[in-house]
Protein backbone atom coordinates (compact mmCIF):
# COMPACT_ATOMS: atom_id res chain seq x y z
CA UNK A 1 0.00 0.00 0.00
CA UNK A 2 3.35 2.20 -0.55
CA UNK A 3 4.25 3.82 -3.73
CA UNK A 4 7.45 3.37 -5.28
CA UNK A 5 9.34 5.15 -7.73
CA UNK A 6 13.03 4.69 -9.46
CA UNK A 7 14.29 6.71 -12.44
CA UNK A 8 16.93 5.84 -14.37
CA UNK A 9 18.38 7.28 -17.63
CA UNK A 10 21.39 7.41 -19.63
CA UNK A 11 21.76 10.78 -21.30
CA UNK A 12 19.51 13.15 -18.67
CA UNK A 13 20.35 14.33 -15.16
CA UNK A 14 16.84 14.12 -13.57
CA UNK A 15 15.99 17.45 -11.15
CA UNK A 16 14.90 16.14 -7.93
CA UNK A 17 12.48 18.80 -7.62
CA UNK A 18 11.04 16.94 -10.78
CA UNK A 19 11.17 13.66 -9.13
CA UNK A 20 9.75 14.80 -6.44
CA UNK A 21 6.70 15.74 -8.25
CA UNK A 22 6.71 12.02 -9.61
CA UNK A 23 6.54 10.23 -6.09
CA UNK A 24 4.29 13.00 -4.96
CA UNK A 25 1.83 12.06 -6.96
CA UNK A 26 2.06 8.19 -5.15
CA UNK A 27 1.39 10.05 -2.06
CA UNK A 28 -2.00 8.42 -1.83
CA UNK A 29 -0.51 5.07 -1.79
CA UNK A 30 1.01 5.76 1.28
CA UNK A 31 1.52 9.02 3.08
CA UNK A 32 3.19 8.20 7.03
CA UNK A 33 6.28 9.45 5.70
CA UNK A 34 8.82 9.68 1.96
CA UNK A 35 12.04 9.63 1.07
CA UNK A 36 14.68 10.07 -1.49
CA UNK A 37 18.18 8.11 -2.59
CA UNK A 38 20.31 9.28 -5.40
CA UNK A 39 23.34 8.37 -6.21
CA UNK A 40 27.06 10.42 -7.13
CA UNK A 41 30.26 9.02 -5.79
CA UNK A 42 28.05 8.20 -2.84
CA UNK A 43 24.20 7.36 -2.12
CA UNK A 44 22.58 10.41 -0.71
CA UNK A 45 19.75 10.10 1.14
CA UNK A 46 16.51 12.17 2.41
CA UNK A 47 13.80 11.13 4.54
CA UNK A 48 10.87 12.61 6.41
CA UNK A 49 7.71 11.84 8.32
CA UNK A 50 4.21 13.06 7.06
CA UNK A 51 3.13 13.93 3.63
CA UNK A 52 5.15 15.72 0.90
CA UNK A 53 4.53 19.19 1.67
CA UNK A 54 7.53 20.62 -0.48
CA UNK A 55 9.04 18.95 -3.77
CA UNK A 56 11.68 21.75 -4.39
CA UNK A 57 14.53 19.58 -3.52
CA UNK A 58 17.94 20.93 -5.21
CA UNK A 59 20.56 19.07 -7.14
CA UNK A 60 19.70 15.94 -9.85
CA UNK A 61 21.19 12.80 -10.73
CA UNK A 62 20.41 10.16 -13.78
CA UNK A 63 19.54 7.23 -11.19
CA UNK A 64 16.92 8.48 -8.31
CA UNK A 65 15.03 5.86 -6.05
CA UNK A 66 11.90 7.39 -3.93
CA UNK A 67 9.33 5.89 -1.83
CA UNK A 68 5.76 6.86 -0.11
CA UNK A 69 5.29 5.16 2.87
CA UNK A 70 2.22 3.31 4.71
CA UNK A 71 3.03 1.82 7.89
CA UNK A 72 2.59 -1.91 9.01
CA UNK A 73 6.07 -2.84 10.36
CA UNK A 74 7.26 -0.39 12.79
CA UNK A 75 5.92 3.26 13.71
CA UNK A 76 6.14 6.39 11.53
CA UNK A 77 9.50 7.47 12.40
CA UNK A 78 12.36 8.54 9.82
CA UNK A 79 14.17 5.02 10.49
CA UNK A 80 11.32 3.42 9.50
CA UNK A 81 10.81 5.43 5.98
CA UNK A 82 12.30 4.45 3.07
CA UNK A 83 14.75 4.43 1.17
CA UNK A 84 16.71 1.72 3.64
CA UNK A 85 20.61 1.90 3.83
CA UNK A 86 22.77 -1.17 3.66
CA UNK A 87 25.13 -1.08 6.91
CA UNK A 88 28.09 -0.75 4.27
CA UNK A 89 26.36 1.76 2.82
CA UNK A 90 26.45 0.47 -0.75
CA UNK A 91 22.69 -0.43 -1.39
CA UNK A 92 19.63 1.36 -1.35
CA UNK A 93 16.10 0.01 -0.89
CA UNK A 94 12.18 0.26 -0.98
CA UNK A 95 9.79 -2.20 -0.74
CA UNK A 96 6.46 -2.70 -1.09
CA UNK A 97 4.42 -5.28 1.11
CA UNK A 98 5.02 -7.67 3.64
CA UNK A 99 8.31 -10.13 4.34
CA UNK A 100 6.64 -12.57 6.64
CA UNK A 101 10.10 -14.21 7.89
CA UNK A 102 11.83 -11.09 8.21
CA UNK A 103 12.48 -11.84 12.00
CA UNK A 104 14.25 -15.74 10.80
CA UNK A 105 16.22 -13.44 8.13
CA UNK A 106 17.55 -11.23 10.79
CA UNK A 107 18.47 -13.92 13.16
CA UNK A 108 20.94 -14.86 10.34
CA UNK A 109 22.69 -11.30 10.36
CA UNK A 110 25.07 -11.17 13.00
CA UNK A 111 27.15 -8.13 13.46
CA UNK A 112 24.46 -6.03 11.95
CA UNK A 113 23.27 -3.25 13.06
CA UNK A 114 19.39 -2.04 12.61
CA UNK A 115 18.35 1.56 13.30
CA UNK A 116 14.52 0.97 12.87
CA UNK A 117 11.99 -2.10 13.27
CA UNK A 118 11.02 -2.93 9.80
CA UNK A 119 10.78 -5.88 7.90
CA UNK A 120 12.17 -3.62 4.84
CA UNK A 121 15.36 -2.53 6.37
CA UNK A 122 16.37 -6.29 7.75
CA UNK A 123 15.90 -6.99 3.81
CA UNK A 124 18.09 -4.53 2.59
CA UNK A 125 20.96 -5.71 4.89
CA UNK A 126 20.36 -9.53 4.13
CA UNK A 127 20.40 -8.50 0.40
CA UNK A 128 24.04 -7.03 1.40
CA UNK A 129 24.96 -10.50 3.03
CA UNK A 130 23.72 -12.61 -0.20
CA UNK A 131 25.26 -10.35 -2.69
CA UNK A 132 28.34 -11.45 -4.72
CA UNK A 133 30.29 -9.53 -7.43
CA UNK A 134 27.30 -10.54 -9.96
CA UNK A 135 24.68 -9.09 -8.71
CA UNK A 136 21.85 -10.20 -10.51
CA UNK A 137 22.58 -13.98 -10.28
CA UNK A 138 23.07 -13.55 -6.35
CA UNK A 139 19.79 -11.52 -6.14
CA UNK A 140 18.06 -14.29 -7.59
CA UNK A 141 19.02 -16.96 -5.17
CA UNK A 142 18.12 -14.48 -2.62
CA UNK A 143 14.19 -14.36 -3.41
CA UNK A 144 13.18 -17.89 -2.61
CA UNK A 145 13.96 -16.90 0.83
CA UNK A 146 11.96 -14.42 1.06
CA UNK A 147 8.47 -15.91 2.91
CA UNK A 148 4.92 -13.06 2.08
CA UNK A 149 4.57 -10.61 -0.40
CA UNK A 150 7.15 -7.75 -2.11
CA UNK A 151 7.69 -5.28 -4.93
CA UNK A 152 11.57 -4.69 -4.29
CA UNK A 153 13.54 -1.77 -5.92
CA UNK A 154 17.36 -0.96 -5.46
CA UNK A 155 20.24 0.78 -6.70
CA UNK A 156 24.02 -0.72 -5.87
CA UNK A 157 26.59 2.01 -5.02
CA UNK A 158 28.98 1.65 -8.65
CA UNK A 159 26.53 0.09 -10.77
CA UNK A 160 24.12 2.06 -12.94
CA UNK A 161 21.22 -0.22 -12.69
CA UNK A 162 18.00 -0.07 -10.50
CA UNK A 163 16.74 -4.00 -9.88
CA UNK A 164 13.90 -5.05 -9.23
CA UNK A 165 11.64 -8.42 -7.93
CA UNK A 166 7.44 -8.46 -8.03
CA UNK A 167 5.79 -11.04 -6.06
CA UNK A 168 1.58 -10.32 -5.40
CA UNK A 169 2.20 -7.02 -5.03
CA UNK A 170 2.18 -3.98 -8.31
CA UNK A 171 5.20 -3.10 -9.87
CA UNK A 172 5.13 -1.59 -13.67
CA UNK A 173 8.03 -0.39 -15.84
CA UNK A 174 7.57 3.00 -17.74
CA UNK A 175 9.54 3.01 -21.49
CA UNK A 176 10.84 5.86 -22.46
CA UNK A 177 13.81 6.85 -25.37
CA UNK A 178 16.37 7.03 -22.94
CA UNK A 179 15.43 6.94 -19.30
CA UNK A 180 13.40 3.84 -17.56
CA UNK A 181 11.00 4.35 -14.87
CA UNK A 182 10.46 1.42 -12.27
CA UNK A 183 6.63 2.29 -10.03
CA UNK A 184 4.15 0.69 -8.34
CA UNK A 185 1.39 3.16 -10.35
CA UNK A 186 1.75 4.85 -13.86
CA UNK A 187 0.19 7.98 -12.69
CA UNK A 188 3.92 8.58 -11.26
CA UNK A 189 4.97 8.76 -14.90
CA UNK A 190 2.42 8.95 -17.66
CA UNK A 191 3.39 12.43 -18.33
CA UNK A 192 6.76 11.00 -19.49
CA UNK A 193 5.85 7.94 -21.57
CA UNK A 194 2.47 6.04 -21.82
CA UNK A 195 4.60 2.75 -22.71
CA UNK A 196 4.01 0.50 -19.87
CA UNK A 197 5.71 -2.91 -19.14
CA UNK A 198 3.58 -5.09 -16.34
CA UNK A 199 5.61 -7.05 -14.68
CA UNK A 200 3.83 -10.35 -13.70
CA UNK A 201 4.39 -12.20 -10.23
CA UNK A 202 8.19 -13.99 -10.30
CA UNK A 203 9.75 -11.54 -12.27
CA UNK A 204 13.03 -10.17 -11.43
CA UNK A 205 15.72 -7.97 -13.31
CA UNK A 206 17.08 -4.71 -13.17
CA UNK A 207 16.84 -1.67 -16.01
CA UNK A 208 18.86 0.75 -17.16
CA UNK A 209 18.54 3.92 -18.77
CA UNK A 210 18.49 2.25 -22.63
CA UNK A 211 17.42 -1.23 -22.08
CA UNK A 212 15.28 -4.06 -19.20
CA UNK A 213 16.34 -7.21 -18.32
CA UNK A 214 13.53 -9.24 -17.28
CA UNK A 215 13.44 -12.84 -15.70
CA UNK A 216 11.70 -15.50 -13.85
CA UNK A 217 11.88 -19.09 -12.96
CA UNK A 218 15.54 -18.93 -14.22
CA UNK A 219 15.01 -17.89 -17.72
CA UNK A 220 14.91 -14.55 -19.62
CA UNK A 221 11.33 -13.68 -20.68
CA UNK A 222 10.12 -11.27 -22.78
CA UNK A 223 6.58 -8.81 -21.39
CA UNK A 224 4.58 -6.82 -23.84
CA UNK A 225 4.50 -3.30 -24.04
CA UNK A 226 1.38 -1.84 -23.60
CA UNK A 227 0.15 1.85 -24.12
CA UNK A 228 -1.50 3.89 -21.69
CA UNK A 229 -4.94 5.75 -22.85
CA UNK A 230 -5.51 7.45 -19.80
CA UNK A 231 -5.82 11.52 -19.90
CA UNK A 232 -3.20 13.14 -17.84
CA UNK A 233 -5.57 15.73 -16.74
CA UNK A 234 -7.66 13.35 -14.83
CA UNK A 235 -5.04 13.04 -12.45
CA UNK A 236 -4.67 16.38 -11.49
CA UNK A 237 -7.02 18.60 -9.46
CA UNK A 238 -7.81 21.33 -12.00
CA UNK A 239 -9.99 23.77 -10.49
CA UNK A 240 -11.26 21.68 -7.73
CA UNK A 241 -9.30 21.82 -4.39
CA UNK A 242 -9.52 18.13 -3.88
CA UNK A 243 -9.50 15.47 -5.97
CA UNK A 244 -12.22 13.74 -4.47
CA UNK A 245 -14.69 16.53 -5.05
CA UNK A 246 -13.39 16.88 -8.87
CA UNK A 247 -14.09 12.95 -8.73
CA UNK A 248 -17.48 13.15 -7.53
CA UNK A 249 -18.18 16.01 -9.98
CA UNK A 250 -16.79 13.05 -13.27
CA UNK A 251 -19.80 10.89 -12.29
CA UNK A 252 -21.68 11.86 -15.25
CA UNK A 253 -18.59 11.31 -17.69
CA UNK A 254 -18.61 8.25 -15.90
CA UNK A 255 -21.78 7.29 -17.22
CA UNK A 256 -20.90 8.36 -21.32
CA UNK A 257 -17.76 5.41 -20.54
CA UNK A 258 -19.62 2.75 -19.07
CA UNK A 259 -21.92 2.94 -22.21
CA UNK A 260 -19.07 2.82 -24.57
CA UNK A 261 -18.55 -1.07 -24.16
CA UNK A 262 -18.07 -4.02 -26.89
CA UNK A 263 -21.17 -5.11 -26.85
CA UNK A 264 -19.71 -8.58 -28.05
CA UNK A 265 -18.08 -9.16 -25.07
CA UNK A 266 -21.22 -7.82 -23.15
CA UNK A 267 -23.30 -10.36 -25.25
CA UNK A 268 -20.77 -13.24 -24.30
CA UNK A 269 -20.73 -13.10 -20.60
CA UNK A 270 -24.10 -12.36 -20.25
CA UNK A 271 -24.74 -15.70 -22.35
CA UNK A 272 -22.87 -17.27 -19.46
CA UNK A 273 -24.68 -15.72 -16.70
CA UNK A 274 -27.58 -17.08 -17.51
CA UNK A 275 -25.88 -20.39 -17.20
CA UNK A 276 -23.83 -20.94 -14.62
CA UNK A 277 -24.10 -20.24 -11.17
CA UNK A 278 -22.88 -16.94 -10.15
CA UNK A 279 -20.44 -15.67 -7.51
CA UNK A 280 -19.19 -11.98 -6.58
CA UNK A 281 -16.67 -11.27 -4.80
CA UNK A 282 -15.01 -8.23 -3.84
CA UNK A 283 -14.27 -5.97 -0.64
CA UNK A 284 -15.06 -2.63 0.77
CA UNK A 285 -17.02 -0.25 -1.83
CA UNK A 286 -16.89 -2.64 -4.82
CA UNK A 287 -18.71 -5.26 -2.11
CA UNK A 288 -21.73 -2.68 -1.87
CA UNK A 289 -21.67 -2.49 -5.34
CA UNK A 290 -22.18 -5.68 -6.03
CA UNK A 291 -24.99 -6.19 -2.87
CA UNK A 292 -26.20 -2.90 -4.42
CA UNK A 293 -26.72 -4.88 -8.17
CA UNK A 294 -27.36 -8.53 -6.60
CA UNK A 295 -31.42 -6.88 -6.43
CA UNK A 296 -31.97 -6.71 -9.83
CA UNK A 297 -30.45 -9.57 -10.58
CA UNK A 298 -32.71 -11.04 -8.57
CA UNK A 299 -35.51 -9.28 -10.49
CA UNK A 300 -34.33 -11.31 -13.45
CA UNK A 301 -34.48 -14.38 -11.78
CA UNK A 302 -31.09 -15.29 -11.22
CA UNK A 303 -29.22 -15.53 -7.52
CA UNK A 304 -26.09 -14.30 -7.56
CA UNK A 305 -23.78 -15.46 -4.30
CA UNK A 306 -22.14 -11.76 -2.78
CA UNK A 307 -18.87 -12.62 -1.15
CA UNK A 308 -16.58 -10.96 0.43
CA UNK A 309 -13.45 -11.09 -0.55
CA UNK A 310 -11.28 -11.91 2.20
CA UNK A 311 -14.22 -14.53 2.94
CA UNK A 312 -14.03 -16.26 -0.30
CA UNK A 313 -11.85 -19.60 0.37
CA UNK A 314 -14.83 -20.83 2.52
CA UNK A 315 -16.77 -20.84 -0.41
CA UNK A 316 -13.89 -21.91 -2.99
CA UNK A 317 -15.19 -25.66 -2.90
CA UNK A 318 -18.39 -25.16 -4.26
CA UNK A 319 -16.94 -22.96 -7.42
CA UNK A 320 -16.50 -25.81 -10.37
CA UNK A 321 -17.00 -25.46 -14.16
CA UNK A 322 -20.11 -24.33 -14.05
CA UNK A 323 -19.55 -21.41 -11.64
CA UNK A 324 -18.70 -17.81 -13.49
CA UNK A 325 -16.66 -15.29 -10.75
CA UNK A 326 -17.28 -11.44 -11.01
CA UNK A 327 -14.41 -9.62 -9.78
CA UNK A 328 -14.34 -6.52 -9.30
CA UNK A 329 -11.45 -3.75 -8.17
CA UNK A 330 -10.97 -0.43 -9.15
CA UNK A 331 -6.74 -0.88 -8.85
CA UNK A 332 -6.80 -4.43 -10.09
CA UNK A 333 -4.17 -4.95 -7.23
CA UNK A 334 -6.58 -5.64 -4.40
CA UNK A 335 -4.59 -8.80 -2.50
CA UNK A 336 -7.72 -10.32 -0.61
CA UNK A 337 -9.18 -10.42 -3.91
CA UNK A 338 -6.10 -11.67 -5.60
CA UNK A 339 -5.50 -14.55 -3.22
CA UNK A 340 -9.53 -15.55 -3.50
CA UNK A 341 -9.20 -16.03 -7.20
CA UNK A 342 -5.90 -17.76 -6.47
CA UNK A 343 -7.74 -20.26 -4.36
CA UNK A 344 -10.13 -21.33 -7.24
CA UNK A 345 -6.90 -21.27 -9.67
CA UNK A 346 -7.86 -24.83 -10.74
CA UNK A 347 -11.75 -25.03 -10.61
CA UNK A 348 -12.78 -24.58 -14.12
CA UNK A 349 -14.34 -21.42 -13.17
CA UNK A 350 -14.88 -18.36 -15.89
CA UNK A 351 -13.07 -15.27 -14.03
CA UNK A 352 -14.50 -12.42 -15.17
CA UNK A 353 -13.01 -8.82 -13.85
CA UNK A 354 -14.84 -5.11 -13.57
CA UNK A 355 -11.66 -3.57 -13.04
CA UNK A 356 -10.55 -0.13 -14.05
CA UNK A 357 -6.53 -0.18 -14.22
CA UNK A 358 -5.70 -2.38 -17.61
CA UNK A 359 -2.51 -4.63 -17.25
CA UNK A 360 -3.26 -4.90 -13.66
CA UNK A 361 -3.19 -8.38 -11.93
CA UNK A 362 -6.74 -8.71 -11.80
CA UNK A 363 -7.23 -7.70 -15.70
CA UNK A 364 -4.66 -10.90 -16.43
CA UNK A 365 -5.71 -13.37 -14.35
CA UNK A 366 -9.59 -12.67 -15.82
CA UNK A 367 -11.01 -14.81 -18.76
CA UNK A 368 -12.88 -11.74 -19.69
CA UNK A 369 -13.04 -8.17 -18.66
CA UNK A 370 -14.97 -5.00 -18.49
CA UNK A 371 -13.05 -2.25 -17.81
CA UNK A 372 -14.87 0.87 -16.11
CA UNK A 373 -12.87 3.65 -18.44
CA UNK A 374 -12.68 6.07 -15.49
CA UNK A 375 -9.32 7.21 -15.60
CA UNK A 376 -7.03 7.57 -12.43
CA UNK A 377 -9.03 8.01 -9.17
CA UNK A 378 -6.36 9.41 -6.86
CA UNK A 379 -8.64 10.12 -3.88
CA UNK A 380 -8.58 7.52 -1.49
CA UNK A 381 -11.95 7.01 -1.36
CA UNK A 382 -14.19 5.01 -4.08
CA UNK A 383 -16.50 7.86 -5.83
CA UNK A 384 -16.22 7.24 -9.35
CA UNK A 385 -15.49 3.62 -9.26
CA UNK A 386 -18.43 2.79 -7.31
CA UNK A 387 -20.58 4.89 -9.69
CA UNK A 388 -19.00 2.78 -12.90
CA UNK A 389 -19.30 -1.07 -10.99
CA UNK A 390 -22.44 -0.91 -10.22
CA UNK A 391 -23.35 0.70 -13.68
CA UNK A 392 -21.82 -2.29 -15.08
CA UNK A 393 -23.41 -4.73 -13.39
CA UNK A 394 -26.85 -3.16 -13.69
CA UNK A 395 -26.18 -3.26 -17.55
CA UNK A 396 -25.52 -6.92 -17.36
CA UNK A 397 -28.36 -7.61 -15.14
CA UNK A 398 -30.51 -6.08 -17.71
CA UNK A 399 -29.63 -7.38 -20.93
CA UNK A 400 -30.21 -10.77 -19.44
CA UNK A 401 -33.90 -10.18 -20.40
CA UNK A 402 -33.65 -7.09 -22.38
CA UNK A 403 -31.61 -6.09 -25.65
CA UNK A 404 -28.11 -4.20 -25.06
CA UNK A 405 -29.54 -1.42 -26.69
CA UNK A 406 -32.58 -1.45 -24.08
CA UNK A 407 -30.21 -1.78 -21.05
CA UNK A 408 -28.12 1.00 -22.45
CA UNK A 409 -30.86 3.53 -22.57
CA UNK A 410 -32.26 2.88 -19.48
CA UNK A 411 -28.88 3.66 -18.14
CA UNK A 412 -29.02 6.88 -19.82
CA UNK A 413 -32.00 8.03 -18.32
CA UNK A 414 -30.04 9.13 -15.44
CA UNK A 415 -27.35 11.24 -16.68
CA UNK A 416 -29.57 13.90 -16.79
CA UNK A 417 -30.05 13.00 -12.71
CA UNK A 418 -26.47 12.89 -11.96
CA UNK A 419 -25.57 16.08 -13.47
CA UNK A 420 -28.19 18.09 -11.45
CA UNK A 421 -26.90 16.04 -8.28
CA UNK A 422 -23.26 16.77 -9.05
CA UNK A 423 -23.97 20.84 -9.27
CA UNK A 424 -22.78 23.13 -7.55
CA UNK A 425 -25.90 24.02 -6.46
CA UNK A 426 -27.01 21.04 -5.01
CA UNK A 427 -23.43 21.12 -3.67
CA UNK A 428 -24.02 24.85 -1.65
CA UNK A 429 -27.10 22.40 -0.33
CA UNK A 430 -25.32 19.62 0.95
CA UNK A 431 -22.86 21.92 2.25
CA UNK A 432 -25.50 23.17 4.94
CA UNK A 433 -26.11 19.59 5.68
CA UNK A 434 -22.44 19.10 6.86
CA UNK A 435 -22.71 22.02 9.24
CA UNK A 436 -25.50 21.03 11.07
CA UNK A 437 -23.37 17.40 11.55
CA UNK A 438 -20.02 18.96 11.60
CA UNK A 439 -19.97 17.88 15.34
CA UNK A 440 -21.70 14.69 15.36
CA UNK A 441 -20.05 11.85 17.19
CA UNK A 442 -22.93 9.09 15.58
CA UNK A 443 -24.60 8.64 12.64
CA UNK A 444 -26.98 6.20 11.23
CA UNK A 445 -28.27 4.97 7.87
CA UNK A 446 -31.01 2.69 7.02
CA UNK A 447 -33.06 1.65 3.79
CA UNK A 448 -34.66 -1.41 2.68
CA UNK A 449 -34.28 -3.73 -0.45
CA UNK A 450 -31.97 -1.90 -3.21
CA UNK A 451 -31.50 1.00 -0.54
CA UNK A 452 -29.67 -1.11 1.86
CA UNK A 453 -26.82 -1.32 0.25
CA UNK A 454 -27.07 2.26 -0.20
CA UNK A 455 -27.13 2.75 3.15
CA UNK A 456 -23.80 0.63 3.96
CA UNK A 457 -22.03 2.63 1.07
CA UNK A 458 -23.35 5.59 2.43
CA UNK A 459 -22.04 4.73 5.94
CA UNK A 460 -18.83 3.81 4.66
CA UNK A 461 -18.04 6.90 2.61
CA UNK A 462 -18.96 9.34 5.92
CA UNK A 463 -16.71 6.89 8.33
CA UNK A 464 -13.74 6.82 5.98
CA UNK A 465 -13.24 10.29 5.40
CA UNK A 466 -14.99 12.49 8.15
CA UNK A 467 -14.08 10.21 11.08
CA UNK A 468 -17.58 9.85 12.37
CA UNK A 469 -18.96 6.68 13.37
CA UNK A 470 -21.39 5.61 10.75
CA UNK A 471 -23.36 2.41 10.53
CA UNK A 472 -25.91 1.65 7.96
CA UNK A 473 -28.99 -1.07 8.40
CA UNK A 474 -31.17 -2.60 6.75
CA UNK A 475 -34.67 -0.35 7.78
CA UNK A 476 -36.33 -3.87 9.17
CA UNK A 477 -33.22 -4.53 11.69
CA UNK A 478 -33.81 -1.36 13.28
CA UNK A 479 -36.14 -2.80 16.00
CA UNK A 480 -33.75 -5.81 16.26
CA UNK A 481 -31.09 -4.27 18.61
CA UNK A 482 -29.86 -0.93 16.48
CA UNK A 483 -33.02 1.56 18.03
CA UNK A 484 -31.22 0.99 21.41
CA UNK A 485 -28.34 3.36 19.92
CA UNK A 486 -31.11 6.33 19.06
CA UNK A 487 -30.86 9.05 21.31
CA UNK A 488 -32.30 12.70 21.10
CA UNK A 489 -30.48 14.41 18.50
CA UNK A 490 -29.09 11.31 16.84
CA UNK A 491 -28.51 11.79 12.98
CA UNK A 492 -30.43 9.13 10.73
CA UNK A 493 -30.49 9.26 7.54
CA UNK A 494 -32.99 7.46 5.89
CA UNK A 495 -33.43 6.22 1.64
CA UNK A 496 -36.54 6.40 0.94
CA UNK A 497 -37.87 4.17 -2.68
CA UNK A 498 -40.35 6.34 -4.96
CA UNK A 499 -43.09 3.44 -4.42
CA UNK A 500 -44.11 0.65 -1.53
CA UNK A 501 -41.95 3.06 0.58
CA UNK A 502 -44.78 3.12 3.55
CA UNK A 503 -42.65 0.40 5.74
CA UNK A 504 -39.36 2.54 5.45
CA UNK A 505 -41.27 5.14 6.66
CA UNK A 506 -42.51 3.78 9.45
CA UNK A 507 -38.99 3.08 10.55
CA UNK A 508 -38.23 6.73 9.82
CA UNK A 509 -41.21 7.35 12.18
CA UNK A 510 -39.93 4.77 15.25
CA UNK A 511 -36.24 6.38 15.00
CA UNK A 512 -38.02 10.24 15.27
CA UNK A 513 -40.15 9.01 18.51
CA UNK A 514 -37.20 8.34 19.63
CA UNK A 515 -35.53 11.40 19.39
CA UNK A 516 -33.59 10.91 16.01
CA UNK A 517 -33.35 13.83 13.23
CA UNK A 518 -34.22 12.28 10.36
CA UNK A 519 -32.55 13.33 6.73
CA UNK A 520 -34.70 12.00 4.02
CA UNK A 521 -33.29 11.18 0.69
CA UNK A 522 -35.87 10.68 -1.27
CA UNK A 523 -38.15 12.02 -4.29
CA UNK A 524 -40.95 13.78 -2.42
CA UNK A 525 -40.53 15.82 0.55
CA UNK A 526 -42.32 13.58 3.60
CA UNK A 527 -43.64 15.06 7.09
CA UNK A 528 -41.33 12.60 9.21
CA UNK A 529 -37.88 14.30 7.31
CA UNK A 530 -36.44 17.43 9.50
CA UNK A 531 -34.03 17.71 6.80
CA UNK A 532 -34.62 16.99 2.84
CA UNK A 533 -32.42 16.02 0.20
CA UNK A 534 -34.10 15.09 -3.03
CA UNK A 535 -33.00 12.90 -5.06
CA UNK A 536 -35.40 12.12 -8.66
CA UNK A 537 -34.29 9.03 -11.10
CA UNK A 538 -36.01 5.57 -11.64
CA UNK A 539 -35.96 3.43 -8.04
CA UNK A 540 -33.62 1.00 -10.11
CA UNK A 541 -30.97 3.05 -10.45
CA UNK A 542 -31.41 4.46 -6.47
CA UNK A 543 -27.65 3.10 -5.47
CA UNK A 544 -26.10 5.09 -7.54
CA UNK A 545 -28.02 8.41 -7.57
CA UNK A 546 -29.46 8.14 -3.45
CA UNK A 547 -24.97 7.84 -3.01
CA UNK A 548 -24.19 10.91 -4.26
CA UNK A 549 -25.48 13.51 -1.89
CA UNK A 550 -24.15 11.27 0.76
CA UNK A 551 -20.70 11.14 -1.14
CA UNK A 552 -20.77 15.13 -1.01
CA UNK A 553 -22.19 15.02 2.48
CA UNK A 554 -18.99 13.55 3.19
CA UNK A 555 -16.62 15.68 1.89
CA UNK A 556 -17.97 18.59 3.25
CA UNK A 557 -18.04 17.01 6.81
CA UNK A 558 -14.43 16.32 6.48
CA UNK A 559 -13.47 19.88 4.96
CA UNK A 560 -15.28 21.49 8.23
CA UNK A 561 -13.38 19.33 10.11
CA UNK A 562 -10.08 20.48 8.65
CA UNK A 563 -9.11 16.71 7.76
CA UNK A 564 -7.95 15.87 4.52
CA UNK A 565 -10.89 14.32 2.18
CA UNK A 566 -8.48 12.90 -0.10
CA UNK A 567 -5.53 11.22 2.13
CA UNK A 568 -7.95 9.89 5.27
CA UNK A 569 -5.95 8.53 8.05
CA UNK A 570 -4.97 4.80 8.54
CA UNK A 571 -6.13 4.09 4.69
CA UNK A 572 -4.53 3.77 1.68
CA UNK A 573 -6.36 3.27 -2.31
CA UNK A 574 -4.28 -0.18 -3.05
CA UNK A 575 -4.86 -2.45 -0.39
CA UNK A 576 -1.83 -5.00 -1.42
CA UNK A 577 -1.47 -6.40 2.00
CA UNK A 578 -3.77 -8.39 4.27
Amino acid sequence: MCGIVGYISNKEKLKLAKFMTMIKSLDYRGYDSWGVSHLSDKINLIKEIGKIENTDLPGESNLILGHTRWATHGGVTKENAHPHLSNDKNISLVHNGIIENYQELKSKLDGFNFSGQTDSEVLTNYIQSKLTEDTLSSFAQILPDLKGTYAIGFLKRGENKIYFARKDSPLVLGIGKDEKILSSDVTSFFDRTKTVIYLEDGDYGYIEGNSVKIFNSGEEVERKKSTITWDIDKARKGEFEHFMLKEISEQVDVINQVLIQDSKNISSIVNDLKTKNIFMVACGTSYNAALAAEYEFLKQGIMPKVIRAHEFRSYSKFVDKNSIVLAISQSGETIDLIDALKSIKNSGAEIVSIVNVQGSTLDRMSDKRIYMNVGPEICVLSTKSYTASVSILMLLAGCITDTYETSKANLTEIIRQIYYLTSENSRKYTKELSQLLRYTKHLFTIGRKRDYPTAMEAALKIKEVSYIHAEGFAGGQIKHGPIAMIENGTPCIVFVSNKNNSEILSNAQELKSRGAFIIGVSDKNHDVFDFWIKVIGPDKYSPILRTIPIQILAYYLAVLKGLDPDKPRNLAKSVTVK
